[in-house]
């Protein structure tokens, strides 16, 4: 090979190496950089063989960058305490999109967008939005996939189960009349529609109407006549809120009759609806069928079913005790618990993702919803059909399909909320490589400046 072929040589050295030095520098300088997969240079040299003559010849002709290659590995992951920062616990992708393309990443550091449109969607610093599915579901593909949005806002929810655990006091005497609490009840009178001599026990509880209001809900217990019976009134604190109609009965709800055995327990029950304005129905209510005794409530003109759960109910012609029915021990009155399923309306507080990649949204009126799933994409043994796309991001080659799934302790990755995946850029090997690669360059530029002036003598001496 001539003196110019020892430059070309030497030419195509310095070249590769400068592209390695080019990766190298690159990593580097994305030593901070979240989630960032770093790269290396892998090499090739140009080989020819001279056939037709009488001694073929085999000739080198340089090196050229065969490719660049991605390191898919893990980096180290970072606390940073922000729910909305996730990282990825194994193998996997963030699915992300534009709009119009889909891009995957590990940089999991979102924020919560407002769309305009009474949500707010999951996105990148960049905008692209994240892409999840329903929470229930459990296959999806990838074409199915759509951008993850929390409701800012939810509605409230109508009182529709009223439950207690409590205990009524034996010690109690019967009384000596039969005069029941509803017939003390009378809203047409002024000042209280009952007087606190006609009763023994009153609890509160918070009920909601279909808008999300509140009002207050009265339960009133005294002594009957019998031995180890309680009757229980039903009725609104403020019997002008009721719009079932008026009369003397307004406000009262239900009325009803507890009996007890021997030990405290309850033993039966029975409970009449109240008309406004004709008092107790006829006929009991039908607990065989119902289970539980229910009441109607009118607040806003729409009329909601409310159920009264004492701990017990009806299995055909039995009572079924659980173990916080109410029971009639000698100690003074008690609720132990006391609960209701409606609630205000609210507006978001904040957002919890687990590892599972459940989105779960908090209000400000202490109601949680599951509003979505983060699936992530996983390109095991296909990594080499994914391209850097600048931003984090990678774009998948036509040919290459993810595998999508939902992560998890089974699942090939897990999420991480509140953490992100640094950069997994070794220092001590990129500084290795970029010595190595200089001395190389060196050595190559050594033998153009060696060939150059082999030549310059050459033509000096002609």
């Amino acid at each position: 090979m001539s003196l110019f072929g020892s430059i070309y040589l030497g030419t195509s050295g310095v070249k590769t190496q400068s592209t390695g030095l080019r990766v190298v520098a690159d990593d580097l300088s994305n030593l901070n950089t979240t989630a960032f997969k770093g790269s290396r240079a892998l090499f090739e040299d140009l080989f020819t063989r001279a056939v037709g003559e009488v001694l073929p010849r085999d000739r080198g002709l340089g090196s050229l960058v065969k490719d660049i290659q991605i390191d898919f590995s893990s980096g180290s992951l970072d606390t940073t305490d922000i729910p909305t920062d996730l990282a990825i616990n194994g193998r996997g992708f963030f699915v992300v999109s534009d709009g119009n393309q889909v891009f995957y990443t590990r940089d999991g550091q979102f924020t919560l967008e407002d769309t305009g449109q009474g949500t707010l969607r999951m996105i990148t610093p960049l905008g692209l939005s994240l892409l999840g599915a329903a929470p229930d579901a459990t296959n999806p593909g990838l074409t199915t996939l759509s951008p993850i949005e929390i409701p800012q806002s939810i509605p409230g929810k109508a009182t529709e189960t009223l439950t207690l655990e409590m205990n009524l006091d034996a010690r109690k005497e019967r009384e000596t009349t039969s005069r029941s609490l509803l017939e003390a009840w009378d809203a047409t009178r002024a000042g209280e529609p009952i007087s606190p001599q006609d009763y023994e026990f009153v609890t509160s509880v918070e009920v909601y109407d279909p808008t999300g209001v509140s009002h207050l809900l009265n339960l009133y217990f005294d002594t009957t006549d019998q031995n180890n019976q309680y009757e229980v009134l039903v009725a609104l604190a403020d019997p002008a809120e009721d719009q079932r109609g008026t009369g003397r009965y307004q406000g009262a709800l239900l009325w009803g009759t507890l009996n007890f055995g021997a030990s405290g327990e309850i033993t039966s029950a029975e409970f009449y609806d109240v008309d406004p304005a004709g008092g107790r129905s006829a006929t009991p209510q039908d607990l065989t069928t119902l289970g539980r005794p229910r009441f109607t409530l009118n607040l806003t003109g729409a009329p909601q079913t409310v159920t009264l759960d004492l701990g017990f109910y009806y299995q055909g012609t039995d009572l079924v005790r659980t173990p916080h029915s109410v029971h009639l021990y000698g100690a003074p009155f008690a609720v132990y618990y006391q609960n209701q399923d409606g609630y205000p309306p609210g507006v978001f507080d904040r957002v919890e993702i687990d590892g599972e990649g459940l989105v779960r949204a908090h209000y400000t009126n202490q109601q949680t919803q599951e509003v979505a799933r983060i699936f992530l994409a996983d390109f095991t043994g296909l990594e080499d059909s994914l391209t850097r796309a600048g931003g984090n991001l990678f774009r998948a080659r036509s040919e290459a399909t993810p595998r999508i799934f939902s992560p998890g302790r089974m699942a090939p990755g897990g999420l991480r909320s509140g953490a992100l995946e640094g950069s997994n850029v070794d220092l001590a090997e990129e500084m290795i490589r970029l010595i190595t690669l200089q001395r190389a360059f060196q050595s190559n530029a050594r033998v153009i400046t060696t060939a150059d002036q082999m030549l310059e003598d050459f033509l000096r001496a002609r």
